[in-house]
C-alpha cells in the first residue's frame, strides 16, 4: 500500500483548453480523461479508491491530529502554539482551516467514486468483487473524515454526492445526522470490505478492512453514548450495547491479537500492520521528493522528535511531567512511551551541542514512540520524510473501549478480563508489577479510564477521551496539571526525575460548553456569507 501513493487519481479530473475555433469546440481531444470516461476499468477503480486515502498522508492533516488530540490537553505542550493548551484559541487558527478542508477534500472523492461506480453497469471491469471492494473502501473514508469533522465541530455540511454550482450552497447538518450517515456507511463497509489476511498475500495492507471498519463503528457508538456529550442531540446511551457487540464481532474475525514484542517496538516500521493493527497511516521515505512539505513521510515523527535548538528535530510537541506520573511505578511503558530530555541529548550530541542540554527545554520529556534513533533520522533523504507509520485503531485501544462498554451495560466482569489483558501485555511477564485491576464501580470506570491514557498516549486519543467521558474541565481547569519536571544524570547511566517546583498549570480560559467542540474555520463560515453558522462562543 505504501507505494499505491504513486498512482494516486487527482481527485478532480482535468480539463484542457482547446482552440477558440468553434469545429474544435465540439470535438472530443483524444486521450482526456472525464468523469464519464473514468472509472472504465479494474485498474482505474483501483486508483479512485487509492486517491480517498491521500487527504490522510498531507502534513497539515497529519499535523492537525497531534495537536488536537494532545497538545489541548495534559498529555502534551506546544512549544510554539501555548493558545491551544490555555484555551485561547480562534476560528482564524490554520490547522482548523487546514483539518476541515481536508476532510472534504477526501469526502468529495469518496462522492466522485461512489456517483460512478456504485451500482453500475461497467462493462470493462472484469472483476466485480473488486468494484464492491472500492465501494466499501470509499465508504469507510467518507465514514472516517465526516468522524473526525463531527468530532472536532459537531454538525456540519453533510455531502454524499459531488455538488456543482448552487447545490454548493450547503448549510450544517445536526450531529445527529453526520452520526447516521457515519454508521450507515461503516455497515455497508463491513458488508462488502476483505478480512486484513486476503490482503497479506497481495501486499497491499493498509487499505480499509472489515475489521477497520469495525473498529470504526466501536468508536462511533462509544463516541455517542458517553456522558460528555450529554447535552448534545446525537446522545444515547443505549449505543453502549452496540459498541459492545461490534468490538464482540470484531474479536471474532480472529484477525488480531495484541503484540506481544517490546513495548516500544510495536510502534517501529519493521513492525508496521503488525498483529495488533486494526488500521495504520502508511508512509514512506522517497527520496526524490525532497521539498519540505511535498513528501511521502510521516510529518508527526519530525514534531515530536525532541528539541535541540536547531532546525532539526524540530521538537515542536513535548510530553508532560503530569503525563509521566500517571504511570504507575516500574510499568514498562513509561519509558517506552516517553523519553527524557537528558536521555535524548545524551544520544544526540550534535556538532557545537553541549552534552546533556536540551535547548528551550519545557518539560523535560518527549514522545518515544514518535522517534527515530540518530542514525535513521539523519540518513533520510528529507528530515521531514519519516517512513514510521500512524497507528489509528489498535487492539488494545478496542479492548479498552470495549470494557467500556462492558462496564456500562452491567458487565463488570468482562470489563475487567479485557482491562487486565492490557495491563496483562504491558507487564512483558514481570508479575511483580501493574497487578490486575479487581476494583468494581467507579474505581473500576477510573482503572479503565487510567489505562486507555497510559496505553494509548501521544496517539492522539486524549482530548477527545476527556471530552466525552465529562472530564475535560475537571482534569485541566479545575485540578490543573504539573508541565514540567527536573532531570539529571545520576552519573551511572540512569536519570533522576524530580519536580521542578514550577506551579500547577490550569486551563482557565477552558469555557463548557463552548470547548466541547472547536470553532469552524471563520474562512469557511465567511466563504458561505454566513450560510454555515460558526460554533457557539467563537
Amino acid at each position: 500500500m505504501k507505494k499505491i501513493r504513486n498512482i494516486i487519481l487527482a481527485g478532480l479530473l482535468i480539463f484542457s483548453l482547446g482552440a477558440c475555433d468553434e469545429d474544435y469546440l465540439d470535438t472530443v481531444k483524444i486521450g482526456e480523461q472525464t468523469s464519464e470516461s473514468f472509472y472504465s476499468n479494474d485498474a482505474e477503480l483501483i486508483k479512485a479508491a487509492n486517491a480517498c486515502y491521500s487527504p490522510m498522508w498531507e502534513y497539515h492533516y497529519n499535523w492537525g491530529r497531534t495537536s488536537f488530540g494532545n497538545s489541548t490537553t495534559d498529555d502534551a505542550v506546544d512549544r510554539e502554539d501555548l493558545k491551544m493548551r490555555e484555551y485561547t484559541y480562534d476560528a482564524t487558527a490554520f490547522l482548523f482551516t487546514y483539518n476541515y478542508r481536508y476532510n472534504y477534500r477526501g469526502i468529495l472523492i469518496a462522492n466522485q467514486l461512489l456517483a460512478n461506480v456504485e451500482g453500475e453497469d461497467i462493462s470493462g471491469v472484469s472483476d466485480k468483487s473488486l468494484q464492491n471492494r472500492v465501494v466499501g473502501e470509499a465508504k469507510f473514508m467518507r465514514a472516517y473524515y465526516y468522524y473526525d469533522l463531527v468530532k472536532n465541530y459537531g454538525g456540519v455540511p453533510l455531502v454524499t454526492i459531488p455538488l456543482l454550482g448552487d447545490d454548493l450552497n450547503k448549510t450544517r447538518a445536526t450531529a445527529a445526522e453526520v452520526y447516521a450517515q457515519i454508521e450507515t456507511d461503516l455497515k455497508a463497509a463491513v458488508d462488502v470490505l476483505p478480512l486484513k489476511s486476503e490482503y497479506v498475500a497481495s501486499k497491499e495492507l493498509g487499505r480499509a478492512t472489515k475489521g477497520a471498519a469495525l473498529g470504526m463503528l466501536v468508536k462511533v457508538c462509544a463516541s455517542q453514548a458517553s456522558i460528555g456529550y450529554s447535552n448534545q442531540d446525537f446522545y444515547n446511551k443505549d449505543k453502549w450495547a452496540e459498541a459492545k457487540t461490534y468490538a464482540e464481532q470484531l474479536f471474532a474475525l480472529g484477525m488480531y491479537d495484541l503484540y506481544q514484542g517490546a513495548y516500544h517496538d510495536l510502534f517501529s516500521e519493521a513492525e508496521e500492520n503488525n498483529e495488533e493493527s486494526i488500521f495504520e497511516v502508511q508512509f514512506y521515505d522517497s527520496p526524490l521528493d525532497d521539498g519540505a512539505f511535498t513528501n511521502n513521510g510521516n510529518f508527526t515523527t519530525f514534531l515530536n522528535m525532541p528539541w535541540l535548538g536547531a532546525a532539526d528535530p524540530y521538537g515542536r510537541y513535548q510530553a508532560t511531567y503530569d503525563l509521566y506520573l500517571e504511570f504507575e511505578n516500574d510499568d514498562p511503558r513509561r519509558e517506552a512511551s516517553l523519553i527524557n530530555s537528558v536521555q535524548y541529548a545524551d544520544q544526540w550530541i550534535l556538532e557545537g551541542e553541549t552534552p546533556g542540554v536540551v535547548a528551550e527545554d519545557l518539560t523535560g520529556f518527549s514522545n518515544y514512540k514518535h522517534y527515530l534513533s540518530k542514525e535513521n533520522y539523519l540518513a533520510l533523504g528529507n528530515f521531514r520524510n519519516s517512513p514510521v507509520n500512524e497507528r489509528i485503531i489498535r487492539l488494545s485501544d478496542m479492548y479498552l473501549l470495549y470494557a467500556e462498554a462492558c462496564y456500562h451495560t452491567d458487565n463488570e466482569g468482562t470489563a475487567r478480563i479485557y482491562l487486565n489483558k492490557v495491563r496483562e501485555r504491558a507487564r512483558q511477564g514481570n508479575i511483580g508489577v501493574l497487578a490486575d485491576v479487581t476494583a468494581s464501580g467507579t474505581a473500576l470506570l477510573d482503572a479503565i479510564y487510567h489505562e486507555r491514557r497510559v496505553e494509548l498516549c501521544g496517539e492522539g486519543h486524549r482530548l477527545h477521551d476527556l471530552i466525552r467521558t465529562g472530564r475535560l474541565e475537571t482534569e485541566l481547569k479545575i485540578d490543573g496539571y504539573k508541565v514540567k519536571a527536573s532531570i539529571t544524570s545520576d552519573g551511572a547511566g540512569g536519570y533522576v526525575v524530580a519536580d521542578s517546583g514550577e506551579p500547577i498549570f490550569k486551563a482557565t480560559n477552558l469555557t463548557l460548553p463552548k470547548n466541547i467542540f472547536f470553532p469552524l474555520p471563520q474562512s469557511e463560515v465567511d466563504n458561505t456569507g454566513g450560510l454555515v453558522g460558526q460554533n457557539p462562543g467563537y
